[in-house]
């Protein structure tokens, strides 16, 4: 799983495709577990589009539905922020949600043989550009027991993926840099530890840390820590080993 994480993050580097990314990344989720993958673009419902490994028809469904406007987990792709976890058996006793998302849920996770899935809305510098679905056969519960790490690395690689995906349709801009400190404690959060954990590591205050992600996070113009993280991988400024 190590070697397929770093050969997605070098093809993220290097590739000026966005066939061979996709490509790559969909066989990095494969090997991490998910039975299914979503990437959508656009920051309102007039202009999302989709790359999907889910059958063609399905986009079209959605589209002639007008899906967007009642599914609740493409209105956290546009309005939402952080990962949701969704599924049928968890969602369907949910009293918020209309019967229209739950029906469409319930359909969907029958018809494709997913039984939960986590939605991460994704961003380029401070603007939202769509998010990310990635979908397992395990339950909700079952991918609670998972351990931290693993879903940890797969946001983190599939938030990095689709964020070149979008820069590789813009046109090239200055890459931001960054300083050693700040670098090390990004790369140490992409490896999986928390703030208190990296200041243990390298002998600063957890003050000290939350200093260098927060400024980190202001020069790469990302709205989240893992969003810069995300934005220091595909650029090439951190790398993990």
């Amino acid at each position: 799983m190590k070697y397929v994480f770093e050969e997605l993050l070098e093809t993220i580097k290097t590739t000026d495709s966005n066939e061979i990314l996709w490509d790559k990344l969909v066989a990095y989720t494969r090997a991490a577990g998910s039975c299914q993958l979503l990437a959508c673009f656009g920051s309102n419902k007039n202009e999302i589009k989709f790359l999907t490994t889910l059958p063609s028809w399905w986009e079209g469904y959605y589209h002639a539905t007008n899906a967007i406007g009642f599914d609740h987990v493409g209105q956290h792709a546009l309005r939402g922020s952080g990962p949701l976890i969704f599924g049928y058996e968890k969602d369907k006793h949910d009293s918020k949600l209309p019967d229209k998302a739950i029906n469409l849920l319930k359909m969907t996770s029958s018809e494709f043989n997913f039984r939960s899935g986590i939605c991460i809305p994704s961003f380029h510098g401070n603007n939202r550009i769509g998010a990310i679905g990635i979908f397992f056969r395990e339950s909700v519960s079952e991918l609670h027991d998972l351990p931290t790490k693993h879903p940890l690395q797969l946001l983190l690689a599939c938030c990095t993926a689709h964020e070149r995906l979008y820069t590789l349709t813009l046109e090239a801009s200055d890459t931001p840099s960054l300083t050693p400190r700040q670098t090390e404690c990004l790369t140490w959060l992409a490896t999986g530890l928390n703030p208190q954990e990296i200041a243990d590591k390298i002998g600063i205050s957890y003050h000290t840390v939350k200093m260098h992600l927060d400024t980190a996070k202001e020069r790469l113009k990302a709205a989240s820590k893992i969003q810069a993280v995300a934005r220091a991988l595909a650029l090439g400024l951190i790398a993990v080993e």
